[in-house]
């Protein structure tokens, strides 16, 4: 008689239980050694977890010295906020307080008032010397716009200009801003009478008159000229 047909524990199984461990043939092993398969498991190693990693200690020593040197540069260059610090200011010519009084400053010797109100609102763009910069700010010294008809000067000062002009042979394609509501006719007769006779330019002076007249003139413009607008309404054979 056949044990296994009534039941018999295969060897290895539990005769109590029932529960044969061996399988049969031509079956899967559906319990393996739970034990040996983990033991495999735990020899791996763990996986890394990102944004864990310790900072390497000479990236703590270069972030050390990086800010020790920049207190020490802003420290030894800062000029402690002194005024020397700006080369510019430094350089500033004295202002009309400190030469002219102002009772008399524009009624005596408009090229003053005229060197003054170069000096805080042109300098920056046409620079100390009036030589201005390459390709982008005209010079003012030696230009034909400066020199020419006084209307040009006056309209350019008003209304300011834009689109590349050229002077002296050479293009410029920066902006000039408007300047008729920073500065009065007298300002702006006087800055112009300044740049026109800034040597070797020896230009007539610019009056008052003639910048309040094209001041109402041109009330209604709201856009910069034009080289071509300028040459256009430049009177008749005394154009740049």
């Amino acid at each position: 008689m056949n044990t296994r047909e009534h039941g018999a524990p295969r060897p290895g199984g539990n005769a109590e239980t029932g529960d044969d461990r061996r399988p049969r043939p031509g079956e899967l092993d559906r319990q393996p050694d739970v034990e040996r398969l983990h033991r495999a498991i735990r020899r791996e190693p763990r996986d890394p977890i990102e944004g864990r990693e310790p900072t390497p200690r000479f990236m703590w020593a270069v972030i050390g010295v990086a800010l020790f040197w920049g207190g020490w540069y802003l420290g030894r260059h800062g000029g402690e906020f002194g005024l020397a610090t700006h080369v510019a200011f430094a350089d500033h010519p004295r202002s009309m307080a400190a030469t002219v009084p102002p009772a008399t400053a524009t009624a005596d010797d408009p090229i003053l008032v005229g060197k003054n109100v170069f000096s805080k609102n042109c300098q920056a763009c046409h620079q100390q010397n009036g030589a201005g910069m390459p390709g982008v700010f005209p010079p003012l010294v030696g230009s034909e716009w400066v020199t020419g008809p006084t209307e040009i000067v006056v309209r350019i000062l008003l209304n300011g200009l834009h689109e590349p002009i050229t002077v002296a042979g050479a293009t410029y394609n920066g902006v000039m801003p408007a300047w008729r509501d920073v500065l009065t006719d007298q300002e702006i007769a006087a800055v112009a009478t300044y740049i026109r006779q800034w040597a070797p330019n020896a230009a007539p002076p610019v009056e008052t008159d003639l910048v309040s007249k094209l001041r109402a003139a041109t009330a209604t413009r709201a856009t910069p000229w034009t080289q071509s607008e300028l040459k256009a309404d430049a009177p008749r054979g005394a154009g740049p």
